[in-house]
């Protein structure tokens, strides 16, 4: 079916494939940007043809990607790739989840996928984050070690800022209560005053975090408004409208 609309659009005269294409891409971002108003059948007929065409565009990227290059490999040499085969046999105990009769035999392979996953996260969560954030933090801070004069000053003050930043938030997830004695009661205090600290940076991270997805949001909805300024309703002064 891809190979004949393809033919077919090879087939239209030049210019017209792309007049299409405009057409279609200005039509489903009106019909997006329709939502504005609401929810509307023409917004949630784009909503269903974005889910299916990325659902399609994933199965078939997986299938000729992924799955179908190590299919061969295992068909041709089953004894240097069986390992294949386990994933395979694992993806099909998969699919059993979806008959109630034959439904627990999908556990394992669940059990492997979330043990897998759990583990993966833990240990990119150590290596990327965690561990990286530690090395940055063990830093120098005396400013003859970043040069001479202000430049110098400048530099010791942000790693001071760095390594009071990774303590506080690290405080801000440490819970205790207040034991007896001063030492105590001290600590207890400094901790509390570590904690609202690490919650204000938790707070300025996040913030910065939603202002970028947003900054990103008027990117995309100006690139679109752009190109139906710039490109569709040009079509209507070469139509003579």
């Amino acid at each position: 079916m891809l190979e004949t609309l393809a033919n077919v659009m090879n087939a239209l005269p030049a210019g017209t494939a792309s007049t299409i294409g405009t057409w279609v891409a200005a039509l489903l971002t009106l019909a997006v940007l329709s939502f504005i108003f609401g929810e509307n059948p023409a917004f949630r007929l784009a909503e269903y043809l974005f889910v299916g065409i990325a659902a399609g565009y994933a199965g078939a990227l997986a299938w000729t990607q992924v799955l179908w290059p190590r299919a061969k490999l295992f068909l041709a040499n089953p004894q240097a790739y069986w390992y294949y085969g386990l994933f395979f046999a694992l993806g099909l105990l998969l699919l059993t989840r979806g008959v109630r009769s034959l439904s627990t035999l999908g556990n394992l392979p669940l059990g492997v996928l979330f043990g897998t996953g759990a583990g993966l996260a833990l240990g990119g969560a150590l290596t990327g984050s965690l561990v990286p954030q530690i090395e940055a933090s063990v830093v120098s801070l005396s400013p003859a070690d970043y040069g001479q004069g202000l430049v110098g000053w400048a530099y010791a003050i942000d790693a001071f800022i760095l390594l009071i930043g990774t303590i506080a938030v690290l405080s801000a997830f440490h819970f205790t209560g207040k034991g007896q004695g001063a030492w105590s009661g001290f600590w207890h205090g400094l901790l509390r005053i570590l904690q609202g600290a690490g919650r204000g940076f938790i707070m300025v991270a996040f913030g910065a975090l939603l202002a970028g997805a947003t900054l990103s949001f008027f990117a995309a909805l100006q690139s679109r408004l752009a190109f139906l300024l710039r490109d569709w309703i040009k079509l209507f002064g070469n139509m003579g409208l």
